[in-house]
C-alpha cells in the first residue's frame, strides 16, 4: 500500500509545537454513520476496524436520524452523506433514505454486496418520488478479483460488481471508490483503467474516487502506525489554506454523538458534542490522520 509522502519537518522544530486549529467556515455537509461500525466484511485495511462483531458505534435508528435532520434544517447544510460499517445492514435504511432526501441530496457509501435487484428497484421508486438526488459510492480495493478478495474476502469482487450493475440498471449515478495502492503520480492512468473497467461491467457515465490509506485500525495493525513526526504543524499551512480541509465545513453524526469527521469516530477527543449545533467551533488538528488529509489534500466527499 502506497502511503502519502512526508512533509519535511526541520530538526529545529520543537518537540511540543502549537497544534493548529481548523475553523468552522460554514457547515455544508452532514455525515451520518447509519451503519455504525457493523460491517459484513473484515477488510485488512479498514481504518475503523469495522467487522460483523464491532458494535462500538451501533446502527443509527430512524428516530435518531430524524432528530439530527430537523436540527440541520437551520444550519445551511447543502448535502448529506451516509456511511458505516455497511449501510445496507440497517433494517430502516429505506425509511432513512426517504427522510434524508426530504432535506437534501444524499450520497451513500457501500461495499455494494447486499444490493439485490429488488432493493435497487425499491430505491428507484423512492428516487422517483423524491425532489433530491440519491447517489452511490461502491468500494473495491483492486480491479483484479484475486487481489481484491485477498483484502476483502471471498466473492466480494463478484458481489460488489453485481450490486453496482443493479444500481446502474435502476438509473443511479455510481462512483467506484478505491484506497490507493499505487503511487499518486499514477492516478491518471489508474483513473482511465478504472473508468474502462466500470463501463465493461455495465455502468454508464462512471466516476472514480481514490482515497489514501489511513494508518488506523486494521491498516495500523497490518502495515504500520503513524510515526511521531507525522503531525500537522502551523508550517504545514503556510502555502495551503487550512479551510481546504473538509473538517472546516462538515461534521459526522453517530449513534453516540457528533464527531469532527468520518475518520476519527473511534477517537474520543474527536467527539465534539451531542448535537450538531454545539460542534460549530474550531477543532485542534491533534491526530496524525489530520496529517494524511493535509499531505494528500483528501476529502471524504465525492
Amino acid at each position: 500500500m502506497k502511503l502519502a509522502p512526508h512533509i519535511p519537518i526541520p530538526e529545529k522544530e520543537p518537540v511540543i509545537a502549537k497544534i493548529p486549529e481548523v475553523p468552522m467556515a460554514g457547515l455544508d455537509t452532514l455525515w451520518l454513520q447509519i451503519g455504525g461500525t457493523v460491517c459484513n466484511l473484515t477488510c485488512t485495511h479498514c481504518f475503523i476496524s469495522c467487522t460483523p462483531q464491532n458494535h462500538n458505534h451501533p446502527l443509527m435508528t430512524l428516530a435518531q436520524v430524524r432528530q439530527h435532520l430537523e436540527e440541520s434544517k437551520h444550519l445551511g447544510i447543502k448535502d448529506y452523506y451516509i456511511t458505516g460499517g455497511e449501510v445496507f445492514l440497517n433494517p430502516e435504511l429505506l425509511e432513512i433514505y426517504e427522510a434524508i432526501l426530504a432535506y437534501g441530496p444524499c450520497t451513500s457509501l457501500t461495499n455494494g454486496m447486499l444490493i439485490s435487484k429488488e432493493k435497487a428497484q425499491a430505491l428507484a421508486e423512492l428516487q422517483a418520488r423524491s425532489k433530491n438526488k440519491l447517489h452511490f459510492r461502491v468500494s473495491l480495493d483492486s480491479l483484479d478479483e484475486k487481489e481484491n478478495d485477498a483484502i476483502r474476502g471471498r466473492n466480494c469482487f463478484k458481489l460488489a460488481l453485481r450490486g453496482m450493475r443493479y444500481l446502474a440498471e435502476a438509473g443511479f449515478p455510481t462512483h467506484l471508490t478505491m484506497v490507493r495502492s499505487w503511487d499518486e503520480d499514477d492516478d491518471p492512468a489508474m483513473e482511465t483503467k478504472a473508468l474502462a473497467f466500470m463501463r465493461e461491467h455495465g455502468v454508464p457515465n462512471p466516476q472514480v474516487k481514490f482515497l489514501p490509506g489511513f494508518l488506523l485500525g486494521e491498516l495500523a495493525e497490518n502495515e504500520r502506525e503513524y510515526h511521531p513526526n507525522e503531525r500537522v504543524t502551523e508550517q504545514c499551512f503556510e502555502n495551503f489554506p487550512i479551510t481546504n480541509l473538509q473538517c472546516s465545513s462538515s461534521r459526522m453524526v453517530t449513534a453516540k454523538g457528533v464527531y469532527v469527521c468520518p475518520i476519527l469516530i473511534e477517537e474520543e477527543p474527536a467527539r465534539m458534542g451531542d448535537t450538531v449545533e454545539e460542534t460549530l467551533r474550531p477543532f485542534p488538528l491533534y491526530h496524525s490522520a489530520c496529517y494524511t488529509c493535509r499531505v494528500s489534500g483528501m476529502s471524504c466527499k465525492s
